[in-house]
This record gives C-alpha cells, sequence and structure tokens, in this order.
C-alpha cells in the first residue's frame, strides 16, 4: 500500500522572507497598468494600512474585496509578468537559512508547498523558482484569458488556510501526522492542530500566545534550521 505524502507548508512573507511582497506587487500592477489604477491604489492603501499593524479580519477581507476589484479585466498574461517581476525583485531578500532548510526539508521526504495570504501568481512564481511542489495565495477567477473580479480563494481570511489543506489532503492525500507547518502569524496557526508538527517562525504577539499555550515549538532566523532538524528527525524516526 502506498503511503500518503508528508507535506512542508511553509508561508512565504515574514517566513522565508522579510516584510511582504504584496506591496510590491501591486505597485508593479498599478505602475504598469496591469489592473485597474483607482481599485489598486485602494487595495495598495489597504495593504499598508494592515502592515503598519491593523492586523483586523475585517481589513483582511477588505484587502481581498479590493484586489479582486482592482483585477476585474487584467490580462493573465500580464499578470505573471507582473509577478515575475515582483518575485526577482524579492527573491535576494530570502533568509539566509532558506536553502538549507529547504534541502533539509527534501533529504527528510517532505513535499513542500507555499501556502501564502499573498496573492497567487507571485506565491507560484517563488514556488517554481524555489523548485518546491507548489504554492497557493488568493485567486480571482478566469475566463477567456482575463480576470472577471469574482474573488474564488482568499486564504489569509479566517478558514482560508485550512481549507487549502483540506482540499489539499482530498486531492493529493496527506500523512497529516508527519507533515509540517511553519509560519508566523494567527493565520498560519489555524493548519497548526491539524499537521503533527508546527513551527512559529518569530511569531507575532497573537501567535506567540498560542505557542505557549499549545506547546508549538517557535524558532527564529537563528535557530530556525536547528528546530527544522530535530523535527525532521523525530518524523523519521515515527
Amino acid at each position: 500500500m502506498n503511503r500518503a505524502p508528508k507535506y512542508a507548508i511553509l508561508n512565504l512573507d515574514g517566513t522565508l522572507l522579510p516584510g511582504h511582497t504584496s506591496t510590491h506587487y501591486l505597485r508593479v500592477l498599478v505602475d504598469d497598468g496591469t489592473c485597474d489604477r483607482r481599485a489598486g491604489l485602494s487595495c495598495l492603501e489597504a495593504v499598508e494600512r494592515f502592515e503598519s499593524g491593523e492586523k483586523t479580519p475585517e481589513l483582511r477581507a477588505e484587502i481581498y474585496r479590493r484586489y479582486a476589484a482592482a483585477m476585474k479585466g487584467a490580462s493573465v498574461a500580464q499578470t505573471r509578468f507582473a509577478a515575475a517581476k515582483t518575485w526577482r525583485a524579492s527573491r535576494g531578500k530570502l533568509f539566509s537559512f532558506v536553502p538549507e532548510l529547504l534541502s533539509l526539508l527534501r533529504s527528510g521526504g517532505y513535499r513542500i508547498h507555499l501556502l501564502s495570504g499573498n496573492h497567487d501568481f507571485p506565491v507560484q512564481a517563488a514556488a517554481l523558482d524555489l523548485g518546491l511542489s507548489g504554492g497557493h495565495g488568493a485567486v480571482v477567477e478566469v475566463v477567456g484569458g482575463t480576470f472577471t473580479g469574482r474573488l474564488l480563494s482568499a486564504p489569509g481570511t479566517p478558514g482560508g488556510k485550512l481549507a487549502f489543506v483540506r482540499c489539499l489532503a482530498e486531492a493529493a492525500g496527506l500523512d497529516a501526522g508527519n507533515s509540517l507547518a511553519i509560519g508566523n502569524s494567527r493565520s498560519d496557526a489555524e493548519i497548526f492542530p491539524c499537521l503533527g508538527n508546527a513551527i512559529a517562525f518569530e511569531p507575532d504577539a497573537e501567535l506567540r500566545r498560542l505557542a505557549a499555550e499549545r506547546n508549538w515549538q517557535v524558532a527564529d532566523r537563528r535557530t530556525i534550521l536547528r528546530v527544522c532538524a530535530r523535527v525532521v528527525g523525530g518524523a523519521e524516526a515515527a
């Protein structure tokens, strides 16, 4: 009998690199004329409020609504170009531990997948460039090569990342007990209980409190390789 694969599900912004690639991406979309300018600037304003500390569920949902509206009528080809442009600018900001972390996870037999609240195309560009099994972010419906403005997936909203993990388990199978999640925010925490191993990376205040309550491992950029090696070793032993 074939065993279900084990996954390492990683957040992108704040976990593999500092900052928010979504800000850069939106600026590229607006500056290149790929999206509706007024709606794009409105979305960018909401993202900047979020980055400055207004991390409410209502604002998260509003960001996605504004993003979907900005993308209505935009070309998929031009949007992919903007995403590739964004990732080329962001790639050099990856934390120095990332190559070794990915190598460690691959050697442990994990399928590595990015799951981000960011927009889908930059996340896919990052996953492809890093040689990962896949990447998933916010998805807007496409018909005939253009975006309709209908939001299909919003991983940064409550339940969004959990819904993706459930879909992954149904579609590809998932060895949940030996799988691993690494993230830095409350939205990442919703998938931590359904996987066997979880690491809160440089967590925000809310995630740090949850990690203390539920005995999740905590790491920073100096300790992440050591903590992850311990987790991978324990999974291999099991």
